[in-house]
């Protein structure tokens, strides 16, 4: 490759000849820049002369042919967004072209508008040879957007965690709630693209934009202030129904729960199509069904609880409801329940409480109470209580221990509040008789603000506590007189038994009985298992 720059030629009357700017230059760039203006045939003698000092020489006779006319190349862009121009330069005595030449050319391609002149006079100027110039441009369109929905609740989104960040995987959960007037999408409305026109005149046309609406169903609607935005309605899961956003009201899972859904914390009814594995929890308003096992989990309902496994309990988790429990089985669990306790099978060594009713009557040898301590209410029935093999078996009916404990604290605390009460009382008095006489200076009516503030709390805390103490006389009345144990078909040895304070340990085998709190012996008296209450002894 050899630089253009270094030499020239010039067109005299007698001939043409070759000079040089530069002497710093190698044979075989002379040769090659001859060859590039078509001169073949030259003067060697004068060539080698040239080659030796670098002055201006004759190296060949004018030859008309070879001084051809300079070329305007235009080319335009594929869009015809832009046209450039690339001149061919001309040879020896031809002129380069004009810029009205340039224009003329542009117009016979087609070219209509944004022609730049000052870019054509800046190409002549610089006498660019072969350079292709952008001299004329179009107005390119103005795209505009789609319509697009930005969820802000996502119930496909997988959950995220970053690098550096800790997590409890029993806890986390993948099911996505939502609560009433929750925002849970956005629409980004559709802007509108602007034509543009090319280098020939045509317009260009912007792409068109595509709108888009929400896809929902129940549970969900548009904001009122704000149609663009999708807000819930109700409580419940969020899920994508085929494309469309819907509020279920009930969480149906047709799985375990493990570390791929994680722990549930719902507002409606929960129904778990597999087991709860160890060190989950499942949390619900709404009533909770689960049709495998209970493995050590939490399971907390303010409904009713139906566990069609049973539950493997190894000591850990808690079942609890404010309605009925209902299960298979219970082997080392903890069971809390506001209304009854029905086991099918089996309960063993478990700690069950119910405020109403433990019932262990399915059909079946298997149907047994042995070991642990069962609470209730009102009544524990089942088929077998304890075991052959003597197994301590604790069974407490009537008075619940708790609900004392808890009515002995209430009692307690009304009656401090009262003495509280009591007390700040004379001092407010005498503070508003000091206020209404002029008497009070900023210290004293600093005084009487915090009295007065700290009277309206302890009246607040006393009608509170007062509330919860007449809900749990409430609850007492219905076990207060009441209270049985009763076995259909035997009781082994081993049974402890405490009806309304009353203890009875069982010593020998017992057989289609119940345990009986007589008030007037004031002991526990055995009777027949379809015992009713009113009829004398048994």
């Amino acid at each position: 490759m050899f630089d253009k720059d270094k030499f020239y030629l010039e067109a005299r009357p007698d001939g043409i000849y070759l000079g040089c700017y530069d002497t710093d230059f190698k044979e075989n760039d002379v040769y090659a820049f001859l060859k590039e203006y078509s001169i073949l045939r030259y003067d060697v003698k004068a060539l080698r002369q040239f080659l030796k000092d670098g002055k201006a020489c004759k190296v060949c006779p004018r030859n008309p042919a070879l001084e051809k006319e300079a070329r305007i190349i235009v080319t335009l862009a594929a869009d015809k967004m832009t046209a450039s121009v690339a001149i061919d330069p001309p040879f020896f005595t031809k002129p380069w072209p004009t810029e009205q030449d340039i224009v003329k050319s542009l117009t016979a391609h087609g070219v209509k508008r944004g022609i730049d002149t000052t870019a054509i006079q800046s190409l002549l100027a610089r006498k660019l040879e072969n350079d292709p110039t952008v001299v004329a441009m179009g107005v390119p369109p103005v795209e505009g957007k789609d319509a697009y929905i930005e969820l802000i609740k996502d119930p496909d989104k997988p959950f995220e965690v970053r690098d550096d960040e800790k997590i409890d995987f029993w806890s986390r959960s993948t099911i996505v709630t939502v609560h009433p007037g929750q925002e849970i999408a956005v629409k980004h409305p559709l802007e509108t693209g602007k034509d543009g026109i090319d280098v020939t005149g045509k317009p260009a046309k912007a792409k068109k934009v595509r709108n888009v609406e929400f896809s929902f169903g129940e549970g969900l609607k548009r904001d009122e202030e704000n149609p663009l935005m999708l807000v819930a309605v109700a409580e419940g899961q969020l899920k994508n129904d085929k494309g469309r956003l819907v509020v279920l009201p009930e969480l149906d899972i047709h799985r375990d729960i493990d570390f791929g859904v994680g722990s549930i914390d719902f507002t409606g009814a929960v129904k778990i199509h597999g087991s709860v594995h160890e060190g989950f929890h499942v949390t619900a308003q709404g009533n909770i069904n689960i049709n495998g096992t209970v493995e050590g989990a939490d399971i907390d309902s303010q409904g009713v609880i139906i566990i069609h496994g049973g539950v493997r309990g190894m000591g850990k988790g808690t079942i609890r409801a404010n309605g009925d429990i209902s299960l298979s089985f219970g082997d080392q669990a903890t069971i809390r329940s506001g209304g009854s306790i029905l086991i099918q099978n089996a309960i063993l060594h478990s700690r069950l409480y119910a405020q109403r009713t433990v019932m262990a009557l399915g059909a079946g040898k298997h149907s047994q109470i042995a070991g642990g301590r069962i609470e209730a209410g009102l009544e524990v029935a089942c088929n077998i209580l304890g075991s052959e093999m003597g197994t301590k078996t604790e069974v407490i009916v009537g008075l619940p221990p708790q609900m004392l404990e808890k009515r002995k604290v209430f009692t307690t605390e009304i009656k401090r509040c009262e003495d509280n009460l009591e007390r700040i009382e004379p001092n407010l008095l005498l503070l508003k008789k000091m206020e209404a006489a002029g008497q009070l200076d900023d210290n004293k009516r600093a005084m009487m603000m915090n009295i007065t503030k700290m009277k309206f709390q302890l009246q607040s805390a006393r009608e509170s506590m007062q509330k919860e103490l007449d809900a749990l006389d409430e609850q007492l009345s219905l076990v207060r007189d009441k209270g049985i144990v009763r076995v259909k078909e035997i009781c082994y040895p081993g049974v402890v038994l405490s009806i309304r304070g009353l203890k009875y340990i069982v010593h020998e085998p017992c057989k289609y009985t119940s345990f009986i709190a007589d008030d007037e012996k004031r002991a526990i008296v055995l009777g027949a298992y379809d015992y009713k209450f009113g009829k004398p002894g048994g």
